[in-house]
């Protein structure tokens, strides 16, 4: 670890607005060098917090935080806020179960007003703090920093949209991809510079006020003026979408540059209405191989990445489909590599669409897809599915349309904690009629299923983890290599004197369970389960392999209340004279987030102890009675 004696010196904003301005590209440096280092171990964002140290530091300094308020958008890129404002501790561990947050978390800092995950939000919820701070007499100010992918969101339009001259809000567009604004080259540098110069600013409100204030005619002359000079500025440099809204517009500026990133601040800061402040930093900034390939560098894990994933398997089959289907076609929402569409994307790239971060429209589209005639593949994570529940609902289920929704990232996400977990996809999707739900669990049981429902008239939702397949799973399930319907598998255990039915990535641990329970003399069978809905059809194929009383424990890596455990519950009972004993391990009413640093699994008892420790408390309680 390199030396970092500026940022010693800093537990908190107070501390860094003490440090001399010449101090601050040493202090820059030592910043990027702290996360290098860190990042690179535990794993995390590194090219966007990167891009972001002369933009974090001049924030914090011109801004009287926690005061005034910074809002990330996403929040993957407070990394450089967390470390000035007394965390950097915490970086050892972090994006760890109960350790420090890879985004922003009210419970973790009063420095973190609002917490994030998800993209597009910022600028809304700025707006309320500020309509807040408006409606009760306060002067601080709230400030958004939202990058330029988010700005594909429809919830920023809807908030600029809504933005209102008397509100003390700022919005900080970091542009680091892609170009958004067409005031690019000489004339818009030269503009941005005039209007973040001192002498242009006052000799602007000055000129105003004395406008305003000549009788009678004053106030015609100032707007007539306002009129004359933003025509001419049309003329020369095209309409600004963002002062059509009724922002003023500040930029764009070198967001790498830490003087004209103040300067710029300071001037949004004085001009007494919104603002959009525009800075472009760059992806990586002093750590070449993420300047290079900041792609790469945009989310790193720690550990080696596995071989070959599910999103590898289903983009390699929707590729060899399309080959021999031409109505196929791919939509994701800005997530087409994670999702493995890379190869559907250069093979065809008039059949795919990326629609940015827009999930409600991605599915929305889609059905528009399948009714138009196609057949239509919309790639998503389960986290961001929830915000594309009334799509799947109303424009896809209610009018049974033939659109397969794949959900990427099933399961618990144990590196990015709550507001990525995807564990509510199979609950909300149950409750939506008609539509069928899987959860193939093997590389070839993912294949079968894409298979076996490629003609189905209507919707279709797969869900699978971000991993690789279990060894241990297929030569259990699929001892012989046949795959396809029944998608119900027994380990064929014979007289088990309890069964353990579950579905997703944690079979895995529901084997190991097996195998402890094995030691102490118990003999279970395992069910899993990767045809999920409909439901009456699951709980028969489920009963035909579960001998009459025996009891069942569901292990569900998902919310109970509601899921598919409490469901086939339900639905079981029916094919049984006496229903058997149930348990049902899942997780609770909360948002699978600890406090403090733990084993995820563990601390939800859904790991193979925990689930082996379900067993005999239920076959204790049994042998009580």
């Amino acid at each position: 670890m390199n030396d970092t004696p500026i940022l010693d010196r800093i537990t908190s904003p107070e501390d860094l607005r003490e440090i001399p301005a010449k101090e601050i590209p040493a202090l820059a440096q030592e910043i990027r060098e702290f996360l290098i280092d860190k990042v690179t171990k535990t794993g995390g964002h590194l090219a966007s917090n990167l891009g972001v140290v002369e933009l974090t530091l001049a924030l914090h300094r011109v801004f009287q935080t926690p005061n005034d308020r910074l809002i990330f958008d996403v929040g993957h890129q407070s990394y450089v806020h967390k470390l000035l404002t007394g965390r950097r501790d915490g970086f050892d561990r972090l994006r760890t179960p109960g350790g420090l947050s890879g985004f922003t978390r009210r419970e973790e800092s009063e420095y973190d007003p609002f917490g994030a995950g998800h993209s597009s939000t910022s600028i809304s919820a700025a707006l309320g703090f500020a309509r807040a701070d408006r409606l009760f007499g306060r002067e601080n100010y709230t400030v958004a920093v939202i990058g330029d992918g988010a700005f594909t969101g429809g919830m920023v339009h809807e908030a600029l949209n809504n933005c209102a001259k008397d509100l003390k809000l700022i919005i900080v567009l970091n542009e680091n991809e892609m170009s958004i604004s067409r005031n690019i080259g000489a004339l818009a540098r030269h503009l941005a510079k005039i209007r973040n110069s001192k002498r242009y600013r006052r000799a602007k409100r000055d000129t105003g006020s004395i406008l305003r204030h000549i009788p009678l005619l004053g106030k015609g002359i100032y707007h007539a003026v306002r009129g004359v000079k933003k025509a001419v500025k049309t003329l020369l440099y095209s309409s600004n979408y963002f002062e059509e809204l009724g922002l003023y517009y500040v930029g764009p500026v070198d967001g790498n540059d830490y003087g004209e990133v103040e300067r710029a601040l300071t001037a949004a800061k004085e001009q007494g209405e919104p603002v959009l402040v525009h800075v472009r930093t760059v992806k990586g900034k002093g750590y070449p191989p993420a300047e290079s390939d900041p792609r790469s560098y945009h989310s790193i894990r720690p550990g080696a990445t596995p071989a070959r994933t599910f999103s590898d398997v289903f983009g390699e089959w929707l590729t060899r489909e399309g080959e021999r289907d031409p109505k196929i076609v791919a939509v994701t929402a800005a997530m087409g590599v994670a999702t493995g569409l890379e190869p559907f994307a250069a093979r065809f790239p008039e059949r795919y669409t990326d629609v940015g971060i827009a999930e409600e429209h991605a599915v929305t589209y889609s059905a528009g897809l399948a009714a138009g005639g196609l057949s239509p593949y919309v790639t998503v994570y389960s986290t961001f599915l929830q915000r594309a529940y009334d799509s799947v609902l109303h424009d896809v289920a209610l009018q049974e349309l033939p659109v397969r929704i794949i959900i990427d990232r099933a399961g618990l996400a144990k590196s990015d904690g709550p507001t990525h977990h995807g564990i509510f996809d199979v609950a909300f999707l149950s409750h939506i009629p008609d539509i069928r739900l899987f959860a193939p669990i093997t590389f070839q049981s993912l294949e079968a299923v894409l298979e076996a429902t490629k003609d189905d008239p209507g919707p279709v939702a797969i869900r699978y983890p971000n991993s690789g397949e279990d060894p241990v799973v297929v030569s259990t399930f699929y001892p012989t290599g046949e795959y396809g319907e029944p998608f119900v598998r027994s380990d064929n255990v014979m007289d088990p004197v309890a069964v353990i039915v579950t579905y997703g990535g944690i079979v895995s641990e529901a084997l190991k369970a097996k195998e402890l329970l094995k030691e102490k003399g118990i003999t279970v069978s395992v069910i899993l389960v990767e045809e999920l809905k409909p439901y009456d059809q699951t709980a028969a194929m489920i009963a035909s392999q579960i001998p009459d009383g025996v009891p069942i424990v569901f292990v569900e890596e998902g919310i109970y209340d509601g899921g598919a455990s409490m469901i086939l519950s339900e639905r079981l009972s029916e094919h049984f004279e006496t229903p058997p004993p149930t348990r049902i391990l899942a997780i609770p009413d909360h948002f699978a987030s600890p406090k403090s640093p733990c084993d995820l699994l563990g601390w939800l008892r859904l790991d193979a102890a925990g689930i082996a420790n379900e067993v005999t408390s239920l076959l204790d309680e049994i042998a009580e009675n």
